[in-house]
């Protein structure tokens, strides 16, 4: 199917940005806030279409990977800086 192309093109791309990313997490919260939510936005589309359609059952192997996905992104992501700690960090 060519939404599996298209998805797939999709993901290696943000994998190439997340692995980018991972050099500077700090800078790059929002990039990997992104990726976490979008997993569980993937997940809850996922899960919808497989309870609409018996067919679409093995979706639910999907969606559990793409929380899991999702919960380790956002457990990885760093705390966002304090401006006294950017400030003192400058001066």
């Amino acid at each position: 199917m060519y939404t599996d192309d298209m998805m797939m093109s999709l993901y290696v791309v943000l994998g190439i940005f997340l692995l980018r990313a991972a050099r500077n997490p700090s800078a790059n919260r929002s990039l990997i806030a992104f990726a976490a939510w979008s997993s569980f936005a993937h997940a809850a589309v996922m899960t919808v279409m497989a309870f609409q359609k018996a067919e679409e059952r093995e979706l639910l192997v999907g969606v559990a990977d793409l929380v899991v996905i999702g919960v380790a992104l956002i457990a990885l992501v760093p705390a966002k800086e304090s401006v006294v700690q950017t400030s003192a960090a400058a001066a």
